[in-house]
């Protein structure tokens, strides 16, 4: 069997998370985060709400006919599989406490890189429980 080398129409990425939970998430990342919508796109069965994320997507999905399974939340440590994506961003220290002063999860608090001095990480839970990793200048 060949690999097969994809020729990428976009220079990043669309990430679906499917929610039962619209309003709280769109609360989450259009209010709190402050993401760029793109709009609506529904398709037969369901529904997609885009946001811009850098040069990728993030897509709050909804289906007419909810999939049987909640959301399992925990990150990679409740279970394998996608379980969370990390964001970028300058400022960090700055995000941490607004998350601290939000109504929103911290689920690992801002940590300093010690290798790198200056620069940190954090993971954070949306409405769902699925877990954002930001990183970045302190």
């Amino acid at each position: 069997m060949g690999d097969v080398k994809l020729d990428l129409l976009s220079p990043g990425i669309e990430v679906g998370l499917v929610t039962t939970n619209l309003e709280p998430m769109v609360a989450f990342y259009e209010g709190f985060l402050e993401l760029e919508p793109q709009g609506d796109i529904d398709f037969e069965g369901g529904t997609q709400r885009r946001y811009s994320l850098g040069a990728n997507v993030l897509k709050l999905v909804t289906y007419t006919t909810p999939p049987p399974a909640p959301a399992a939340p925990g990150g990679g440590r409740a279970q394998a599989g996608l379980r969370y994506f990390t964001i970028g961003v300058n400022g960090l220290r700055a995000v941490a406490e607004a998350f601290e002063a939000s109504e929103y999860d911290v689920v690992e608090p801002l940590t300093e890189f010690a290798p790198v001095p200056g620069m940190g990480w954090m993971f954070v839970a949306d409405p769902d429980g699925n877990w954002i990793e930001l990183f970045g200048v302190l």
